[in-house]
């Protein structure tokens, strides 16, 4: 599978303190991977080095060939790299149909994500398009995330931690909409805690321990050794 996202030898950090220690690895087109790892193992700043957020970064971030390793936040997301971050970030102040508007880039073609389309993926927040981010429910709040990250029209998903905090039936929604993305062709990077659930979903699993790959593959032949190692599952 040709890559979209590749990642060689990435090292990132705050201050002096090296959080990323060499990660590499791929995202297929069309591809679903999962990152996993137990709290502190550096996931989070794996995808804030993606996105240009981390304080430093060596190595390099390519998308389909494109070296993104020290553009602006602005320019990757341009570049195709849609995420749906950890908190949701949603404006409280803006109305539904503003959070999901403010970012939008305009593409062409039938698969091209429009306020229309991402409305019908996810049909909840319909009603709810003149409501104010501050007001809406913590699963209303993702879902403006996930429409607001599609609207950029994205190569590239990534979801971190998209169903953190959130009740059994609303990380089901989430899951399910993933699933939808995922038939529809959209490569996808997923860190979530959930590892029975990214063990049917993704593709691919990647394990980050002490911010290093510690293992790496399809995500049906994970062993159950490696599991209890680095998470304790």
């Amino acid at each position: 599978m040709k890559p979209l996202l590749r990642l060689e030898g990435l090292e990132a950090g705050y201050g002096p303190a090296r959080v990323l220690n060499g990660v590499s690895f791929d995202v297929g087109r069309g591809e679903v991977v999962a990152l996993l790892g137990r709290n502190g193992m550096g996931k989070t700043t794996l995808v804030r080095a993606v996105m240009g957020l981390a304080p430093w970064v060596r190595g390099r971030v390519l998308l389909d060939g494109r070296d993104l390793s020290h553009e602006t936040p602005y320019r990757i997301a341009r570049a195709g790299i849609g995420l749906v971050p950890e908190g949701r970030d949603v404006f409280p102040n803006l109305t539904v149909r503003e959070n999901l508007i403010a970012t939008a880039r305009r593409a062409s073609g039938p698969r091209a994500w429009t306020l229309e389309r991402v409305l019908d993926l996810l049909p909840q927040l319909r009603e709810r398009l003149g409501a104010q981010g501050g007001t809406l429910s913590g699963g209303e709040q993702q879902m403006v995330a996930i429409g607001r990250a599609l609207l950029i029209n994205p190569e590239l998903l990534i979801l971190d931690e998209a169903t953190e905090g959130l009740a059994p039936q609303l990380r089901t929604e989430v899951w399910d909409c993933v699933r939808t993305l995922q038939a529809q062709g959209q490569s996808i990077l997923l860190i979530d805690k959930h590892v029975a659930v990214m063990r049917t979903l993704a593709d691919r699993i990647v394990l980050l321990e002490k911010g290093r790959v510690a293992w790496r593959g399809a995500a049906k032949a994970l062993p159950e050794d490696v599991l209890q190692r680095t998470l304790g599952v």
